[in-house]
Formats: structure tokens, sequence, C-alpha cells
């Protein structure tokens, strides 16, 4: 694992194909998130700061660093629908929405269920859900066997690499997943908490469908 400066800080990297490497990174960024880490992680739509989502040390750090208000909901990234549906009630009609789009670069409001952490020592009703179209942070993802906490990174000027992405949260964070240089872009977000279909923000992702609904 290359090492940026600091030795508490990792850059990992991912190798094309079988490669040996990949299983030692994956092991030891697994580890680190395990350890109450926050790391800076691609998706499909740019570069996301999060973390174990059950880790309550470092859901305080990630609001500290992203200054969120505390009343301000974070969106739970999920390897599938089977996870999905231990975080968010998924009955008929979502399912019926959801399998039609994730992964992809939307965010589904959905019921919470009792899995959903209290944030900032508030119980949420709803909660945010997405599966995005990023192979490195699904495989994150099935291998902690527990959904990231996600906020999305904004930065101003275009295409977002890795390295800037070190250097902007240097001593901030303790690590960056390698994705590449990424274009930000904001998710589609529909929310279908009460059985109907609402289209909170247009997106990336098309919404006439759910428009026509």
């Amino acid at each position: 694992m290359r090492v940026l400066t600091r030795l508490d800080m990792f850059l990992a990297i991912f190798h094309e194909g079988h490669d040996p490497r990949n299983e030692r990174e994956f092991t030891e960024t697994i580890q680190f998130l395990r350890n109450d880490a926050v790391i800076v992680y691609p998706t499909d739509t740019g570069y996301s700061i999060g973390c174990a989502l059950q880790s309550e040390k470092a859901t305080e750090r990630v609001t500290k660093i992203q200054l969120r208000p505390a009343d301000k909901p974070y969106t739970v990234m999920c390897s599938d629908l089977n996870m999905v549906r231990e975080y968010a009630v998924v009955d008929e009609f979502a399912e019926f929405f959801l399998k039609q789009h994730l992964p992809g670069p939307y965010t589904f409001v959905l019921r919470a269920t009792e899995m959903v952490p209290p944030i900032a020592g508030a119980k949420r009703e709803s909660v945010g859900i997405r599966i995005p179209e990023s192979e490195t942070t699904l495989e994150i993802i099935r291998s902690l066997k527990c959904p990231l906490l996600s906020s999305t990174v904004r930065m101003e000027g275009g295409p977002i690499d890795p390295i800037s992405m070190a250097r902007w949260f240097h001593g901030r964070v303790d690590g960056v997943i390698d994705g590449g240089t990424i274009a930000p872009r904001l998710t589609s977000v529909v929310d279908l908490s009460d059985n109907t279909v609402k289209v909170i923000r247009e997106g990336v992702g098309p919404v006439n469908f759910f428009r026509s609904m």
C-alpha cells in the first residue's frame, strides 16, 4: 500500500485483473474501516467521504469534516438489494423501482428500519439509499458486510483524482480509495417512502419515468 507522507494515511490502489496485491489492499482497507476509519472512496458520480455505517465515532468525524448540520441526513451506500432490505422498508411498490434503477446514479428515500443507527443522537424515520455503479466500492461494502455512510465530496474545478483527494483531506481522513479521475455529478433523488413517487432532485439519472407515474 502506498504511503502518503503520514504513516497513518493510505492510498489504496486496486490493480487490473487478478493481481495478488488486490487482496492485500482490500484486506487492509476493511481492517481500517472496522477500526473506525474515515475514508474517501469512489462512486459513479464522484468521490464520497464516509465510514462504516455502525461506527458512531467515525460518523462524528465525518460530520465535523464536512461541516454538516446535525439534522441533514446522510446517504447509506449498500452493495445489493438484500442489504437495502436490512436498512430500509422495501415493499413491492419500492422494489419495482429499485430493481430497474440500481445500481446507478439514484438516491431513493425509503422508510428506515431499526438497523439504521441514530445519527447525531437523532433516530431517522427515513433513509436515503444508494447502490453505486462502482465495483471497487461495492466490493468493499460486500467485504465489510455493512453499508458505508456517505457524504459527497464537493470540489470546484471539474474532474477529481485520488491524489487531489489525498492532498485536500490530508490530516483529516485516514485513507483514500483510488477510483481514478471522476467528474462529480449529482444523483437524482426520488422519494418512495409513502408509496408515492416524488422527484426531489433531478440529477444525472433520468427522471422522466418517475414523473410519468
